[in-house]
């Protein structure tokens, strides 16, 4: 065995022996932290509803000519189209209209940069959807937000894009469910966090033990040879030697 391979084997048999010193002090701070983690999520965090509404995206070919050479160009445009849409949604054309119609700031609060945090927009891979999400504490808000955006879109989009080519798919319904936050989740990382912490304090009793274990650590401090040592023994009470004798 070399000096690396029993260095490093030390180590481990120190890092095993301070945890389980220390097993119970890790158990309470893990709890703590889950149990910390477990109240903030249901009694301070407040409850989010997301609401999901969809367009998409259809061009019109003018020839009946080559239709379905068409077809396949209008399918390759509108996709590309999705992607620039998503981004015009969440500008200031679309969401100035939709906070003032539904008088969004003055009874919520809600703002241009409010409403950035609040709305999501994505486009399906490989097709011409466009999903807008709205996430608030309230599930009516968020469906009145979202079905208010994809209105105000296909109203708009003829103006900035001088195309028409926008439909609603699917209305956005009020969420019967929360969608955040997460118990579970928030619960975990409450857990990652004392496992974090439990792990520092290893770090640290690992580093500010000085104490001389074994015959190998006086040679190594010392580089002395080791004449001799004094065995563990116990010793035994006075009456329970007079007994066994």
């Amino acid at each position: 065995m070399d000096e690396n391979t029993f260095e490093e084997e030390i180590d481990l048999l120190q890092i095993f022996e301070i945890i389980k010193q220390k097993l119970s002090l890790f158990i309470l701070i893990c709890m703590i932290f889950c149990t910390a983690a477990l109240c903030i999520t249901k009694f301070v965090m407040k409850e989010e509803f997301t609401a999901t509404a969809k367009l998409i995206i259809v061009q019109k070919s003018n020839s009946s000519s080559s239709q379905q050479n068409y077809t396949y160009s209008d399918q390759q445009l509108s996709q590309k189209l999705a992607n620039t849409y998503s981004q015009i949604i969440m500008s200031e054309a679309i969401s100035d209209p939709v906070i003032s119609n539904l008088d969004l700031y003055d009874k919520y609060g809600i703002g241009s940069g409010t409403y950035n945090n609040i709305v999501k927009v994505s486009s399906a891979n490989n097709t011409e959807v466009i999903n807008v999400s709205v996430t608030t504490n309230e599930p009516q808000l968020s469906a009145d937000i979202a079905n208010e955006i994809t209105s105000v879109f296909e109203e708009k989009i003829y103006d900035i894009m001088q195309i028409e080519n926008v439909t609603t798919l699917t209305n956005a319904k009020v969420p019967e469910r929360k969608s955040g936050p997460s118990t579970v989740k928030n619960t975990l990382i409450g857990a990652l966090i004392g496992l974090l912490i439990c792990s520092i304090i290893v770090v640290i009793s690992l580093f500010t033990d000085t104490k001389v274990k074994t015959e190998e650590e006086v040679k190594k401090i010392f580089d002395y040879p080791i004449i001799g040592s004094i065995p563990d023994f116990e010793i035994k009470d006075a009456e329970a030697e007079e007994n066994d004798d």
